[in-house]
């Protein structure tokens, strides 16, 4: 596990290890007797925004599976998520090792056992999608975003939506991003971002807090 963790966490971050769920890898189609195409994706989509504006910060579980295919076994993690609005998020990993990364206005933070590292998400294109799409999807605006072409899917529990990127520069590391959510609420309950490799790291949220307050301290590292 350690050497795991050496080699392909700069993977992950590159590609946004980060973060998404813990179910097998599928492409929902049309014709799939589970999923349905949403006969009213407006309304949907405006009743996630009205969620997403409403919603000031989340602080939740996750438990998140990475799959590579270059390895036999899945890599599960689970840790904490902090999300203030408009442009803070903190995933800290807990298990099976620490790992730190938090998004602050344009910087990027990384800590581990070893070291913390920091990055300007505006100097590099690649860290600046990264950071635009990471945040864009915790804050609901990303439904808006004329980068990606959108379907919605329904089955009895959640709305789902898959999101491909039609610009190039996001193309590049990015196939997919799925996200689910919850019919009674319309909050997000799973993410999953698939690369162009067909590796994909799923996340699952659970015991969720809304708009409780969160210190500006929990998106710095001492």
């Amino acid at each position: 596990m350690e050497n795991i963790k050496r080699n392909s966490y700069p993977v992950y971050f590159s590609i946004i290890l980060l973060f998404i769920l813990c179910m097998g890898f599928i492409y929902l189609k049309a014709q799939d007797k589970t999923y349905k195409s949403v006969k009213d994706s407006l309304l949907v989509k405006e009743k996630i925004n009205q969620v997403s504006q409403q919603t000031k910060t989340i602080t939740s579980d996750f438990i998140q599976t990475k799959r590579l295919s270059f390895l036999e076994e899945d890599i599960i993690c689970r840790g904490r998520f902090y999300f203030k609005r408009e442009n803070k998020l903190r995933w800290e990993y807990s298990d099976p090792f620490f790992y730190l990364i938090i998004f602050n206005n344009d910087t990027i933070l990384v800590q581990d056992d070893e070291k913390t590292s920091s990055f300007d998400a505006s100097s590099n294109r690649m860290f600046k999608e990264i950071n635009d799409i990471m945040l864009s999807i915790v804050n609901g605006t990303i439904l808006n975003n004329e980068k990606f072409c959108f379907e919605y899917f329904e089955n009895d529990q959640y709305y789902i939506l898959d999101l491909s990127p039609h610009d190039s520069g996001i193309k590049d590391f990015l196939e997919k991003i799925r996200m689910f959510f919850n019919k009674n609420d319309y909050s997000i309950v799973e993410l999953m971002m698939i690369e162009r490799s067909g590796d994909f790291t799923n996340i699952k949220f659970y015991n969720k807090t809304l708009n409780e307050k969160i210190s500006n301290h929990i998106f710095d590292l001492d």
